[in-house]
């Protein structure tokens, strides 16, 4: 895709620049293991938590940065503004469809979240919304050991769909990648 996109561009004589994470900028220093391995998205969220948790004043919490669509991703951003890793699981759609097409019987309408659901459908809906919930919860109580409160900054298609399932401070933003390009392409 990004080889189209460049030979589509290069007819109006422009050269995208491409967003891609390195081992530190805007205050997060990466954590993963070849820093520049880690999706751009995720590294634009990270980047964006941590202008928003400074631009908030001391003292900076740990957070927890999800970005829920097709794929769930759960960072884990130290307090120092350390990225220390995370988790990629399947989204709703995605973890919904895979039993669909792989478990026999499994086609059903769609369901709606139920605490203790009574029926397939809403079984369904509701363990895949429990286990992106249960994901952030552990990686939430695996930040907690820093003795501070934890945020939870919540992005992408499924977060309205997730946020009232989550407990403790949980905040919903619209655009958090495209706030951390901005500070991205900011800072240079």
């Amino acid at each position: 895709m990004r080889l189209r996109i460049d030979a589509l561009l290069a007819r109006w004589r422009i050269a995208p620049e491409w967003v891609s994470a390195s081992a530190a900028a805007c205050g997060v220093r990466n954590g993963y293991a070849t820093p520049g391995q880690l999706g751009a998205d995720r590294w634009a969220s990270l980047v964006a938590a941590r202008q928003r948790a400074v631009a908030a004043g001391p003292p900076v919490a740990p957070m927890v940065v999800v970005n829920a669509g097709t794929a769930v991703t759960i960072d884990a951003l130290a307090a120092d503004g350390t990225f220390r890793g995370g988790v990629i699981l399947p989204g709703l759609r995605l973890m919904l469809q895979a039993l669909a097409d792989n478990t026999a019987a499994l086609k059903t309408a769609p369901g709606r979240y139920q605490e203790f659901p009574t029926n397939t459908a809403d079984a369904l809906y509701s363990g895949a919304v429990q286990a992106v919930c249960g994901a952030i919860g552990e990686t939430q109580r695996r930040m907690c050991a820093e003795d501070a409160p934890v945020r939870c900054l919540l992005a992408g298609g499924a977060a309205d769909v997730i946020a009232p399932h989550l407990g403790g401070d949980v905040e919903i933003v619209e655009n958090l990648v495209l706030e951390g390009v901005l500070a991205l392409a900011q800072a240079g």
